[in-house]
């Protein structure tokens, strides 16, 4: 099935780390994973938005290492100067020296807390520690009232930069001067008829100013008029190595800064209520009932025991490594081991040869090529170790238990009508296939000019509505045949069938049902109606909606289709009056307990290897 791995795809923060997780994103991208959406927290902010610009992994390495190669300093350069006071000189190299000066001021606190055991005497090493936590006050003074070292306005003119040249030349693109934002990729998404398409991406920052966690959509109304770099660059905004980022103006002005203080792993974002915003946007309705792999690209760090609490620096590293994020970190993998379908990679950042999460100064071109050699091969070793896991199952007797199961379907819904009313019941089941519906399977239809069907789109006919609204669905097949007759117009604005396709659908069939084939693991029950937005009153002609009580993501549609005659069987013609019929009822209640079973058949549980 072609549609087998289409994935969400969530990048983590992690500074120079970031190389790693470009490689990553390559090798689950050359494995035939197809990107549905982005997610990305701080470097993998950065990531996720020039991938989803439409750059390659290979693209974006290659434009650092022509960076790199252009200028030694090019990749430090991006976080634009210092700009610093002249009393005291601060520069990069200081701020390089200034772990150094931590750790030695730890060690100093060290020798303390072993002299206290010694006598007074030995106590005057009390004051040089204090004389060096004085002297690191006086380096990094000057740079509170600022917030921050670096201003990061190259990074963003480099990211417009980058991100446009992902785009190409497009109708709508905004002159060079004037930063792209997210209403103007919306807008050469109208302009271009289809042509041109991104997947929704989502950036997390933390704002300061209110205290929140904030997920910045590329499709939300609110976050329209952003310039996508400046949210990038909040997104990595790094707290004191960077200045917070402001949005807005005057007394409404709001600052951000890492998105990771808060969540470095923004795998979460891929849930329920990204699915609802997504089914309320005109250019991702579509994506909103389908089902995909969620990949979560990540490094991590080589836990170890320290030796020994009792040193005070080993203590304080522990808590601050805490503090700044192990804790959250480990909560986020559980929360993510959770989720259906999740391939997870966890580097270790031992295996990255990384110089470090803030070290950008000592990347130069065989780093990176290293690197992102690194993250690609622990990609490629995984999804080997896991056999490269997709939505749907590939046994090879698939094919055979499907047919099995429509007969068995057919069998019974001639059973409700009795077979003295010939009714030739036909059965089959679409798949999503990119951005079509595929007719995979079927029962009954061999020889048939509709057998192996295709939709050019995920809304054509009653097995477009009823995957795209997820609910249950019957027709009457004569009266939408007189519509295509009597109103063409009409016909095709509620059914988008061409004259061709039409064409092939067998003459005498009359009635038709749908029901929607939820995925397993990701099926709810609902507690309350679920609204369907719909533009039309499909309830007004010919085909009624029975209604159902689950959601979820759809794997496909079921359909049976029938060529009864109504006066015979007793039948109102109306779908409006008839789906309450006992023999009806029956058929959808058979119908939908085969979907259930059908979804579980169809797809796999992903469990922990």
């Amino acid at each position: 099935m072609e549609s087998n791995k289409e994935a969400v795809i969530a990048i983590q923060g992690g500074g120079v780390y970031a190389l790693s997780l470009l490689g990553q994103a390559k090798a689950v991208i050359e494995r035939g994973y197809v990107p549905a959406a982005f997610a990305g927290t701080s470097g993998g902010a950065i990531l996720a938005c020039l991938l989803w610009s439409g750059l390659t992994a290979a693209e974006i390495e290659n434009e650092f290492v022509e960076m790199v190669k252009a200028d030694a300093a090019a990749l430090l350069n991006l976080l634009s100067p210092f700009e610093p006071p002249p009393h005291p000189h601060f520069d990069y190299k200081c701020f390089l020296e200034l772990q150094d000066r931590i750790k030695r001021m730890m060690r100093q606190f060290a020798i303390v807390h072993a002299d206290e055991r010694r006598g007074l005497a030995e106590l005057s090493r009390l004051p040089r520690a204090a004389w060096s936590i004085w002297g690191l006050w006086r380096s990094i003074r000057p740079h509170i009232g600022k917030r921050g070292l670096f201003t990061g306005h190259e990074l963003e003119s480099t990211i417009d930069r980058l991100i446009r040249k992902g785009f190409g030349p497009q109708k709508g693109m905004p002159p060079v001067e004037d930063p792209m934002c997210f209403e103007h990729v919306t807008r050469m998404m109208e302009a271009s008829g289809g042509d041109f398409y991104r997947p929704p991406l989502l950036l997390t920052a933390t704002n300061l100013s209110r205290r929140r966690l904030e997920v910045i959509s590329s499709f939300d109304p609110i976050y329209s008029k952003m310039p996508i770099a400046a949210a990038v660059r909040a997104s990595a905004g790094f707290p004191i190595f960077f200045r917070p980022r402001p949005f807005g103006d005057g007394l409404n002005k709001e600052w951000f800064v890492d998105g990771g203080m808060i969540s470095n792993f923004p795998v979460w974002t891929f849930s329920d209520a990204f699915r609802e915003q997504i089914a309320k946007s005109d250019f991702y309705r579509s994506l909103a009932p389908r089902p995909w792999v969620r990949i979560g690209l990540r490094v991590v760090d080589d836990i170890e025991a320290p030796p020994d609490l009792n040193d005070p620096e080993l203590f304080f590293r522990a808590l601050i490594g805490m503090l700044t994020g192990a804790a959250r970190n480990q909560l986020e993998d559980i929360l993510s081991g959770r989720a259906a379908r999740s391939v997870v990679i966890r580097q270790l950042t031992s295996k990255t040869e990384g110089p470090g999460v803030l070290a950008v100064g000592q990347v130069d071109e065989a780093k990176i090529r290293r690197m992102v050699k690194l993250g690609y091969q622990e990609v490629i070793a995984e999804l080997d170790r896991t056999g490269a896991p997709g939505i749907y199952t590939t046994d090879s007797g698939l094919g055979q238990l499907m047919r099995d199961r429509l007969r068995s379907l057919t069998e019974e819904c001639d059973q409700v009508v009795s077979k003295a009313a010939d009714a030739k019941f036909r059965a089959n089941i679409y798949i999503p296939v990119r951005n079509k519906l595929k007719m995979v399977f079927s029962m009954n239809m061999d020889d048939d000019s509709d057998d192996n069907l295709e939709f050019p789109d995920l809304s054509s006919g009653l097995t477009g509505t009823c995957y795209q609204l997820r609910t249950r669905l019957v027709c009457n097949l004569e009266k939408i045949a007189r519509l295509r007759q009597t109103q063409p117009t009409e016909y095709k604005r509620l059914f988008g069938m061409t004259e061709e396709l039409q064409g092939k659908v067998r003459k005498d069939r009359t009635w038709m049902a749908s029901v929607p084939i939820f995925d397993p693991y990701e099926i709810k029950v609902l507690h309350t109606r679920r609204e369907i937005r719909v533009d039309y009153p499909i309830h007004l002609v010919a085909t009624h909606n029975v209604g159902i009580t689950l959601g979820g993501p759809v794997l496909g549609v079921l359909n049976v289709d029938t060529a009864w005659n109504y006066p015979r069987l007793g039948l109102d013609p109306d779908p409006d009056i008839h789906f309450s019929d006992p023999r009806i009822r029956a058929i959808l209640d058979i119908m939908h307990a085969r979907a259930l079973t059908i979804g579980s058949e169809l797809t796999r549980l992903f469990l922990p290897v």
